[in-house]
């Protein structure tokens, strides 16, 4: 099992940009979880908030297609990945479900205990959410990629039907 300590947060690029301090103090505020492989940690839709760093283990990210109601994979996370940090920034239900894929070992940081310690310092708030902007920017880029890379694929398979 991985150690819990400075370091390991420290690898985690949402918290980058945070001191060595800031993050004993997270450490303090937060409490590891054991969740065994196939339990259900977040439900789409549902309300809760806090975040989450995998020490440990395998997760599926599971997101519903409410045209279809079927339920398709999207992604896995691993070690040192994370999830939950949008409910850190906004009160809305879940955006996807995320399943433990084997056992998992997870750092838990609740909204509220997360709040306490950015109150704390106004330059780790301005730290921490330039580090948000910069993942979502990143993420919105590759969103926007694989959109584009799509489109393509369907209007190229579209007009080679059309022309047959």
């Amino acid at each position: 099992m991985t150690e819990l300590n400075v370091t390991t947060l420290k690898e985690v690029p949402l918290l980058k940009e945070l001191t060595t301090f800031e993050l004993q103090k997270m450490l303090e505020k937060g409490t590891t979880l054991t969740t065994p492989a196939h339990a259900n940690i977040l439900i789409e839709g549902e309300l809760s908030w806090g975040l989450y760093i995998i020490l440990d283990g395998l997760v599926g990210v599971f997101k519903v297609n409410k045209l279809k109601n079927t339920t398709h994979d999207v992604a896995q996370l691993k070690k040192g990945n994370f999830f939950g940090e949008m409910s850190l920034i906004e009160d809305a239900p879940r955006s996807a479900s995320i399943k433990a894929l084997t056992e998992c070992n997870l750092f838990y940081l609740s909204k509220d205990a997360f709040n306490s310690l950015l109150n704390q310092s106004d330059d780790m708030k301005m730290r921490f959410y330039e580090s948000c902007i910069k993942l979502l920017v990143s993420r919105l880029r590759e969103l926007n990629e694989n959109y584009t890379l799509s489109q393509f694929q369907i209007w190229q398979k579209a007009l080679t039907k059309e022309v047959a």
